[in-house]
């Protein structure tokens, strides 16, 4: 029986909640007898499942966007241990007695991100597992790069040490932090053979269905662990020999790992790979160059050759000492180097942290955690960070140093390091080495208040339109309006989907230019409407929580995204609903649509609605008000042109009654 009949769905956005309500009815499957929604407030939607054999629905209610509610749903992840300020695109919380319970955390990612992007997320999955909150990094495998001229590119994966350490990190920590690596849409015959072994798509579904209705997970986690295992042996076996451990190496370390042995004295006895790691950033010092080549000759790869992790073996520590003190001078404290001295392995990740203009770089955030994660709590680690922070760094890290946790980077190499040592061409004044206890603080987690969020945010804004702009066309728009594309804030432009003509294949363009065309704008919104007479018209929606933000002239370049878009082959396509995906050669003719704009926002004076349908050139501007913090709202829908007119028609046509949306044509 569940635990909880009432949940709340907490999304970076409302796709992020639709995708998860999604997941929880493939998950519980044919044990659904009935399913009802959307219904409730307009920003707040909420769907019922009725269980087979339980009288009492399951009450499913989504909250699109963080930090916009009476209670902030992260500040009770930090209150229960998560020490970073990262969010997911999912927290799953069970409701009862008015108070929030987090179940599950899910992060989604449509590609398998490689590089230094691979471990951009791994401090939400160390925060979140250091909460004790089950966190799931659920990422497709098998699909493919395309190119500028939407070719297929060969697949660049992660290195093997980033899905290990989630392994690590669940085995270690004792809470569920794990990769699920689901089949991709773009996967053909090839990478499902390839990858077949690490597919958990039905494992997915059983952790959800186990979380949502309070049964035993352990079977269904251990085996995701080992599909996470296997595609790291999958990629290790494919790797050039000496870059990361044979895929047998990878297998005993995990094993070492179960019987509770550490993955870095694993390492060193028995599987100490050369390291070396190049940097040619602007403005890096001579030192922290020659700090770095001198590791080169004393450490071991952490599980890989080339990343900027190392390992300085306990019988090398003195020496490494010995090269810092060298290097640093009198501007290295004895206490430093009396704790690098000291016994044990040390373990060392590299921070370039920032760009030569002195903004983040941001992939770096994840690399402390990532590297925490793959050696556990109890081993020493060094944080060296050599990028060229603005000089103002330097004097906070100096001396006040827990003002730097107002910055993500700082936040993440402060919480997860023993030690930093800098080496900036911009810190001129300070110190190169600080120990833990300079800017830690000890302090008692303040006590777990009860937590309820209402379905009212404290604040309306852009989330709200897409949302209810998503509710009215996807859901309330029947069979006649097809969604092709929902972008809020948070999204992902993961791709874009059409129908044909005929209304049997959906063709779907996958890894969408992040660069538009000189003249072209990505629409935040796509969709078809086959309702009208005359050729089906398609709809590309800009969204904006103001109208002063509407750019000028952005109609058009709407609609050119689209059009330009449509010259090139589909990636894959499938019969609506009926078939796997598959890949496509299949151009769609835009000349058999009617290419349509649309600029929404909510509703302002009516000289900056004048003044937004004179600069914007859309067919159409939808004006969106809301009453009682959202529990209603109210569509305004003004026509610039005939073809504007002929939509607004349409969707003010559209059975609204008893939804909370009201629609109204000027």
């Amino acid at each position: 029986m569940p635990r909880f009949y009432t949940f709340h769905l907490h999304g970076d956005n409302i796709v992020e909640c639709e995708r998860t309500v999604a997941l929880i009815r493939a998950a519980l499957g044919t044990l659904t007898r009935r399913f009802r929604g959307p219904f409730g407030p307009a920003v707040c939607p909420s769907y019922e499942l009725t269980l087979q054999g339980i009288d009492t629905p399951l009450l499913l209610n989504l909250y699109p966007g963080f930090g916009r509610w009476n209670h902030d749903i992260l500040e009770l992840i930090r209150r229960r241990g998560g020490t970073l300020r990262e969010a997911a695109d999912m927290i799953i919380t069970g409701v009862a007695d008015n108070n929030e319970t987090p179940l599950l955390v899910i992060e989604y990612c449509g590609a398998l991100p490689a590089g230094n992007q691979a471990w951009q997320r791994s401090g939400r999955a160390y925060s979140f597992g250091k909460a004790k909150v089950p966190y799931l990094y659920v990422a497709e495998l098998g699909g493919y790069e395309l190119g500028a001229d939407r070719l297929r590119k060969a697949a660049r994966l992660p290195n093997p040490a980033v899905p290990f350490s989630y392994v690590s990190y669940t085995l270690t920590n004792e809470s569920t932090t794990l990769p699920v690596f689901v089949t991709s849409p773009g996967a053909d015959a090839t990478s499902r053979a390839s990858y077949g072994a690490a597919f958990a798509d039905d494992e997915l579904l059983g952790l959800v269905r186990a979380f949502m209705l309070d049964e035993n997970p352990d079977a269904t986690v251990e085996a995701l662990r080992l599909k996470a295992l296997r595609f790291v042996e999958i990629k290790a076996g494919a790797s050039r020999t000496g870059e990361t451990l044979t895929p047998a190496q990878w297998q005993r370390a995990y094993e070492a790992l179960q019987d509770h042995g550490s993955l870095v004295d694993f390492l060193v006895t028995h599987a100490p790979l050369r390291w070396s790691k190049t940097a040619y950033i602007a403005g890096m010092t001579t030192t922290a160059r020659n700090l770095m080549d001198a590791a080169g000759t004393l450490a071991i790869g952490l599980t890989s050759s080339k990343l900027p992790m190392c390992i300085i073996p306990s019988a090398q520590r003195t020496a490494f000492a010995d090269i810092v003190e060298r290097l640093c001078g009198g501007r290295i404290q004895p206490d430093f180097l009396a704790w690098l001295r000291r016994n044990g392995h040390l373990s060392i990740c590299w921070v370039m942290g920032f760009k030569p203009r002195g903004d983040d770089a941001r992939p770096d955030r994840g690399l402390p955690p990532l590297t925490r994660m793959l050696v556990g709590e109890s081993e020493d680690l060094l944080t060296v960070v050599y990028g060229p922070a603005p000089a103002s760094t330097w004097e906070r890290l100096h001396n006040t140093p827990r003002l730097l946790l107002a910055n993500g980077l700082w936040e993440a190499i402060l919480d997860a390091s023993d030690a930093i040592l800098v080496d900036s061409s911009t810190d001129g004044i300070r110190r190169h080495g600080y120990l833990r206890p300079h800017w830690y603080e000890e302090r008692a987690n303040p006590a777990l208040e009860m937590v309820f969020v209402e379905p009212r945010p404290l604040r309306i804004g852009e989330n709200d339109v897409d949302t209810v702009l998503h509710l009215l066309l996807a859901h309330f728009g029947g069979a006649a309006i097809f969604e092709g594309m929902c972008n809020p804030p948070g999204g992902d432009w993961s791709g874009v989907s059409l129908q044909s003509l005929d209304r049997r294949n959906e063709l779907r363009w996958l890894t969408l230019p992040r660069v538009s065309d000189v003249g072209a704008k990505r629409p935040d919104h796509v969709f078809q409407l086959f309702n009208p007479p005359g050729r089906p018209i398609i709809l590309c929606v800009e969204s904006k929580e103001t109208a002063a933000s509407v750019e000028p002239n952005i109609g058009p370049r709407l609609t050119a995204y689209i059009t330009t878009l449509m010259l090139t082959p589909a990636s894959i396509e499938r019969v609506n609903g009926a078939t796997p995906w598959a890949h496509s050669i299949v151009n769609l003719d835009a000349g058999l649509f009617r290419m349509a704009s649309a600029v929404a926002f909510l509703i302002d004076t009516e000289n900056a609605i004048a003044n937004v349908r004179q600069r914007a050139n859309a067919d159409l501007a939808m004006c969106f008000s809301f009453v009682n913090n959202g529990d209603t709202c109210a569509l305004r829908l003004i026509a610039s042109t005939p073809l504007g007119r002929e939509i607004a028609t349409l969707i003010a046509a559209l059975h609204l009654e008893g939804t909370s949306i009201r629609v109204a044509v000027d």
